[in-house]
């Protein structure tokens, strides 16, 4: 089976519509409709409804999706490997993580992993809430990310990490801990990518930033404009320049590395995979 009719069909699915599947694939629409027909009788069965709306999957294509995504991501991986084999000094492993992650815990995974693996070079992308588009895209092979940015993915957890609250050093409290609804009194720092995001009520009131890097944050936590919550990680840097409180109702977030397929990971990722199990002293493949 020819995978540029599978990728057309992931295509047109994520665009919505034949039309706009069709410029960016570089098709005309009567092209890319006639590969998506071949595809679906080559399987046997319908996988796209078409109507005025556009496009979606009907039930057997959402049945059939994280199997024609797996075909894809092996097909990628087949062509990356190729040529690693042709020329192992190509071998790039393209990761992505949060800024925070990047900050606090990247620099020596990635001394660790050179000592091991001195033949693979590393690019390494920070970004936020984009990472699982990229991943998907196959811009990056493995994301460094929490899990509930890594659904659909198979996801490898590694460690724990707390929520704490970040105050400016001559905050008013007393004591250690603070409760969440406290905190939410105050201008709260925040942009919609940040962890604490979700356990937030839909009506708090809050001071958005557009920049979603903790370090902006912590900077206007540390001019006295306001507090927020960030990840344990986000401090490292800014030791002394904010004050830190326990929340009293503990918040932890489960990170890991993120990737398409276990199966279907490059050489590369895999050693990196392996890499971090020994790392963080994880035995079994979840």
């Amino acid at each position: 089976m020819d995978d540029g009719k599978l990728r057309a069909l992931l295509t047109a699915v994520e665009c919505g519509s034949f039309s706009k599947a069709a410029a960016q694939l570089g098709y005309t629409q009567s092209a890319m409709t006639h590969l998506v027909n071949k595809l679906e009788a080559e399987v046997g069965c319908t996988l796209l409804e078409r109507d005025s709306q556009g496009i979606r999957l009907t039930d057997a294509g959402k049945h059939l999706l994280p199997y024609i995504q797996n075909v894809v991501c092996a097909c990628d991986t087949l062509l990356q490997e190729a040529a690693e084999q042709n020329d192992p000094r190509t071998r790039t492993l393209r990761i992505g993580c949060f800024a925070s992650i990047a900050r606090a815990r990247l620099p020596e995974l990635l001394r660790a992993f050179r000592e091991l693996h001195p033949e693979i070079k590393m690019d390494v992308l920070v970004r936020g809430d984009e990472l699982p588009a990229a991943l998907a895209s196959g811009e990056i092979q493995l994301a460094l990310v929490d899990e509930a940015r890594a659904q659909g993915f198979d996801f490898l957890p590694l460690a724990d990490t707390p929520l704490v609250a970040v105050v400016p050093p001559d905050f008013p409290w007393e004591g250690e801990t603070i409760p969440l609804e406290r905190l939410l009194r105050e201008p709260f720092l925040s942009s919609p990518d940040q962890y604490i995001e979700p356990f937030l009520p839909p009506d708090t009131p809050r001071l958005e930033v557009t920049a979603s890097d903790d370090g902006s944050i912590l900077s206007m936590v540390a001019g006295g404009l306001g507090v927020s919550v960030l990840s344990a990680f986000s401090l490292v840097g800014y030791e002394g320049q904010v004050r830190v409180l326990q929340l009293e109702e503990p918040i932890a977030l489960r990170l890991g590395a993120a990737v398409k397929s276990m199966n279907a990971a490059g050489t590369s990722a895999r050693a990196f995979l392996s890499f971090l199990r020994e790392y963080y002293g994880k035995d079994d493949t979840p």
